[in-house]
């Protein structure tokens, strides 16, 4: 009987020590972990405030470019001038007024834990005479800082806040610094609330946006042509205004009897945001008649058959022209301006590395210059040897010749160049 009176007392112990482990461990569980006995930091805080009014002005710009005349003519080693008027005009393109309220929060963990969940809530608050303040809506910002503060650490954060301002009213700004490991307050938010006092200024600050601006100038000189100078300003521009400077154009080595397009464009640039206006002015350049008697290279009459630009149709009159003697077996009769642009382009056949090709064109060149007017004698063996393979031999033909054939074509074709070029004969009528 005592054996089991001693057993019952010994299991009776067993139970009530487990039950107690059991409720202390669920006691223990349900405890957040920051309150397991983890310590807890603390926080201090300060802050400035500055009331701003801001009237905000954005401009913007336009600019126009005329140039005076607008086509001339200029022969070769001739030079005239051009004027050209850049007009800016600026214009208010939108004003606001922007008010608020900007400042610093700067937070100090003044323990020995990184701060958690660290949030700043910025609130202006106004009242109206001697009443309470009171939150102003919609005039609040929320700063979650990036990273955490660790022990002893400092920071600021910047903040700004717009607001419609309430007639009368006194303002201040309050922060709300929280973290949810604070001391005594583990696992809830809690922290400083720092205020400051600001008025708003009596009367705005102007900020202007694109105020100022700039402009350059380029002129895009034709091939053959110098402009002095080869570029001008840059201007600088507070207001609207404009500006008139003088070009000179020189003609140095253009082709006779040609138009050319003098584009010049002017870019102005807005001082802030960068932004871009361009306008042009265009000078039609006339190079005068070419001289009679002299020759021209197939270059010159491949863009005068009334295919380029506004260059005249100089081939037309000359036409029909054989390339070959008149009804030869393979004799050409170039008989319009398309046909004789396209074999002076030397598109015929395999192009310009066919050597019948080179010569069509150098032969049909050949005589439009002497059609022209310039005096063919120093040619007129060539173009008759020339003429008398044509109206046997094709383009289509090249391939099959003999060496000697291919070189005594290419012969042909070398020395017609050079009398187009005015190495051979009368002379070059840009020369």
């Amino acid at each position: 009987m005592k054996l089991n009176t001693a057993l019952t007392r010994s299991f009776l112990m067993r139970a009530v020590v487990a039950a107690f482990l059991v409720v202390m461990t669920l006691a223990f569980t349900a405890l957040p972990a920051s309150a397991q006995g983890a310590s807890g930091t603390t926080l201090s805080a300060y802050k400035t405030a500055e009331g701003f009014w801001e009237r905000q002005k954005t401009y913007d710009w336009t600019i126009d470019k005329s140039v005076s005349p607008e086509s001339l003519t200029i022969e070769r080693n001739a030079s005239q001038n051009l004027t050209y008027t850049i007009t800016v005009t600026r214009s208010l393109a939108s004003q606001t007024d922007v008010i608020g309220v900007s400042g610093q929060i700067c937070v100090t963990n003044g323990g020995d834990r990184t701060t958690e969940n660290l949030k700043l809530v910025d609130q202006v608050e106004y009242k109206d005479g001697s009443g309470q303040f009171q939150s102003l809506p919609g005039a609040t910002q929320t700063i979650i800082p990036a990273q955490q503060l660790g022990p002893g650490q400092s920071q600021c954060y910047n903040y700004q806040i717009f607001f419609t301002p309430v007639p009368g009213a006194t303002y201040r700004n309050s922060v709300k610094v929280t973290i949810t490991n604070h001391s005594g307050h583990l696992g809830t938010e809690f922290g400083p609330n720092p205020k400051a006092d600001f008025s708003l200024p009596p009367s705005p600050a102007i900020v202007e946006f694109d105020e100022n601006a700039s402009v350059t100038d380029t002129p895009t000189c034709p091939t053959g042509f110098t402009c002095t100078p080869a570029a001008s300003g840059p201007w600088y521009f507070t207001d609207s205004d404009r500006v008139v400077f003088t070009t000179q154009v020189t003609n140095t080595s253009a082709l006779c009897d040609t138009y050319y397009n003098l584009d010049n464009t002017a870019t102005l640039t807005e001082s802030d945001t960068g932004q871009q206006h361009h306008d042009s002015a265009t000078v039609s350049i006339y190079t005068g008649q070419c001289a009679r008697g002299c020759t021209l290279t197939i270059g010159y009459w491949k863009t005068h058959a009334g295919f380029t630009g506004r260059n005249p149709d100089r081939v037309s009159q000359f036409l029909p022209i054989w390339l070959g003697t008149p009804n030869g077996a393979k004799s050409v009769e170039v008989t319009t301006a398309a046909q004789a642009a396209n074999i002076l382009s030397m598109n015929s056949c395999d192009g310009p590395s066919n050597g019948i090709t080179k010569l069509y064109a150098q032969l049909l060149a050949a005589k439009l210059n002497i059609g022209n007017g310039a005096d063919g004698s120093a040619a007129a063996a060539t173009i008759a040897a020339a003429d008398a393979f044509l109206a046997t031999y094709g383009c289509d033909a090249w391939s099959s010749l003999t060496r000697a054939q291919k070189n005594q074509v290419l012969s042909w074709a070398t020395t017609l160049d050079n009398y187009n070029n005015g190495l051979l004969g009368p002379g070059h009528c840009n020369l």
